[in-house]
């Protein structure tokens, strides 16, 4: 329980962070809007404002983002100790060989009530509840942002295309208002803070795009995990996952209902994912591997050539 307050409080956090940096980019938005529309640069105090806030707002999107990946790397690792754990399963864990070492037949009643067991489905069903948020505060914010991008992205073209036009109302009708460097000048310095903007913009939605395909290659592998470890326990009158529980998970649960879902072709598309996630997010990427490692070589008792008691 703690685990997941754990989780779902550091989804909230993020998705709060994602809300008010919106926010906060709108006056700069409307700025640019403005002068595609009136053709008439911003005031120069403004747009200098809005030119250190996106300078110090990029650390803080840049933290909350690896906020975000750390949480998708833990998802993977945590997937990938499930796998290891289902595929180990006919071997003793570390307390049923301690077990057998007084009773074999204590440490087989163990195992077999592991097998048998249905807490690995509830540890699975948890991570696709958590899945599900993921993908939904990560597809959300790249598809807003992909919104503003397109918007913004169109006013800079409009302005750039009439920039000549701009500086010449800046040099006023008989051309002595402003020279021609200084037109000029803060004219580029203009185009240069929003295609800043723009790019920040798009760079955000990359590495949205980067988490969610590696979480919609993880979401399969886990959704094959779970049709298999539904089929290993389940009992006469189990029902088996229901699609309508994880929403953001569409596409996935559409093809795990049809029978679609299948590791043909999944490992390439994890590599990928996994390639992608690895460059945008070294750390975190390098995070998941220990961990996957760390808990894969704890899990069982180690070679020591002792066998457990008979009885």
């Amino acid at each position: 329980m703690a685990a997941k307050q754990v989780f779902d409080g550091e989804i909230e956090r993020i998705a709060e962070i994602f809300r008010i940096l919106r926010e906060a980019q709108q006056p700069l938005a409307a700025m640019l809007d403005k002068v595609a529309r009136e053709g008439r640069l911003p005031d120069d105090a403004e747009l200098e404002d809005e030119a250190d806030r996106l300078r110090r707002e990029a650390p803080e999107r840049q933290a909350a983002e690896t906020a975000l990946a750390r949480l998708v790397a833990k998802q993977a690792a945590a997937i990938s100790i499930r796998k290891t754990q289902f595929d180990n399963r006919e071997l003793p864990t570390r307390l049923e060989r301690a077990i057998g070492f007084v009773s074999g037949a204590a440490m087989l009643r163990r195992q077999r009530r592991r097998w048998e067991s249905r807490t690995p489905l509830t540890q699975l069903g948890e991570l696709l509840r958590r899945a599900d948020m993921l993908a939904g505060l990560v597809e959300s914010e790249r598809d807003l942002l992909l919104s503003r991008r397109r918007e913004s992205e169109n006013d800079l073209v409009t302005f750039v295309d009439h920039r000549t036009e701009i500086i010449e109302k800046l040099r006023g009708e008989d051309g002595e208002a402003m020279t021609a460097v200084e037109a000029t000048r803060r004219t580029e310095h203009c185009v240069e803070i929003f295609q800043t903007f723009v790019n920040g913009l798009n760079t955000s939605a990359a590495a949205c795009n980067v988490l969610l395909h590696k979480l919609g290659a993880d979401t399969e592998d886990l959704l094959i995990l779970y049709q298999i470890v539904f089929n290993a326990v389940r009992r006469h009158g189990d029902e088996n996952l229901k699609p309508d529980a994880f929403p953001n998970l569409a596409s996935q649960m559409k093809r795990f209902s049809d029978g679609m879902l299948t590791v043909h072709g999944l490992d390439r598309r994890r590599n990928l994912a996994d390639q992608a996630f690895a460059e945008r997010f070294p750390a975190e990427a390098a995070a998941e591997t220990a961990v996957e490692a760390h808990q894969a070589a704890g899990m069982r008792w180690p070679p020591f050539g002792l066998k457990p008691a008979r009885s």
